[in-house]
């Protein structure tokens, strides 16, 4: 029972979403009273309480609780590359679920920092998610999305990392053609935390328009890019000349010019 806690006049006790659909006590039939039990409330505030989930032995306050059972690893979910592909029916525990991928999805899964793809264009596909990855790297999960924004005239990718601090990763998409290294669009960006509801709407994804996209299709009209992850700590920091540092570089390519 949650706070808050209603009680009827007799005494007996009812949960908030309880009380707000009834208009008599279930017991005793009569109407609820103006209070509200304190003791009871901060009672059910202070006891631990066990997850719901079958097989975890979590016990935490309510307000934790609330906290942990959407991330439960005992959970009961389904293969989440089965709403991208359509190709998968299992059914699980959370915990249990990367290990599943790395047996029936081999190819959208690795333990190293970056994937390397070949996906050829498919002009009638209609779902928006057009490529879903994983990458186990750095004791985290990195779940990789390619979205296409067939209204915005965009393709986006983002990176997603169950990590409050998501910021202390970047990613890095590549597209390339293999046979033309002068060809080539690299964008980096910061990864954002699975928790974060509105991540589509970021304006720290990668977007790049489609037009430029279609330019770098290979021969069989197949994209080629690389998503790498790393950790920001390790980047190094690009200094800006200064104004006057600028103007001596800038004096000193001019006399190069001159003397050649």
């Amino acid at each position: 029972m949650r706070p808050p806690i209603h009680l009827c006049v007799d005494g007996h006790s009812i949960c908030g979403p309880c009380f707000e659909k009834s208009y008599q006590c279930h017991v005793c039939k009569k109407e609820f009273a103006q209070i509200r039990p304190m003791v009871l409330e901060s009672l059910a505030n202070k006891v631990l309480f066990p997850c719901t989930n079958a097989g975890c032995p979590k016990h935490a306050t309510l307000p934790m609780l609330e906290k942990h059972t959407p991330h439960c690893q005992y959970r009961v979910i389904n293969c989440f590359m089965a709403r991208v592909y359509g190709e998968c029916n299992w059914e699980g525990r959370a915990g249990e679920w990367m290990d599943h991928c790395f047996i029936e999805h081999k190819q959208r899964v690795t333990e190293l920092p970056f994937i390397t793809v070949k996906d050829k264009w498919d002009a009638k596909r209609t779902e928006p998610v057009l490529n879903y990855f994983l990458l186990k790297c750095y004791e985290k999960i990195f779940n990789v999305y390619q979205i296409y924004d067939k209204r915005g005239g965009r393709m986006m990718w983002t990176v997603l990392v169950n990590d409050e601090h998501a910021d202390k990763f970047y990613f890095e998409i590549d597209l390339f053609l293999p046979n033309i290294p002068s060809k080539r669009i690299v964008y980096r960006r910061p990864c954002k935390c699975e928790k974060d509801a509105d991540f589509l709407e970021h304006t720290q994804n990668v977007y790049i328009p489609v037009e430029n996209v279609f330019s770098m299709l290979d021969e069989t009209e197949s994209m080629n890019f690389t998503v790498r992850i790393g950790e920001v700590e390790n980047l190094p920091l690009l200094e800006t000349p200064t104004t006057s540092e600028s103007l001596i570089l800038l004096q000193n390519d001019e006399l190069k010019t001159e003397q050649s």
